[in-house]
């Protein structure tokens, strides 16, 4: 498994994942990029230039992200920013669930 960052294609059926992306949606930015999972069994399919991704360079990319608008804890009405610790968290336990 190899974790990239896309954009969105318009294939004639409105903006879609690209084919290279097995499961994709994940943390979109402000330049509208997304993050993805990708197969290692098909790494012919991946465009040259591809960013990818370790964990630690994720986890850094989110926290990034975090900075400047926060992550927010689902179902907490007060006080429901994400602290780092807890984007660390949440970013290393989606790692894990991917594979």
């Amino acid at each position: 498994m190899t974790l990239y960052e896309y954009t969105l294609e318009d294939r004639g059926l409105g903006l879609t994942c690209p084919p290279w992306i097995d499961d994709g949606g994940y943390w979109m930015d402000a330049d509208e990029k997304m993050i993805g999972v990708r197969d290692d069994s098909n790494v012919a399919a991946i465009p040259a230039g591809s960013v990818s991704f370790t964990s630690s360079e994720l986890v850094a990319r989110q926290l990034a992200l975090h900075a400047v608008t926060p992550f927010t804890k689902e179902g907490v009405a007060i006080d429901n920013d994400m602290t780092d610790a807890e984007v660390i968290t949440m970013v290393q336990d989606w790692v894990t669930s991917k594979g």
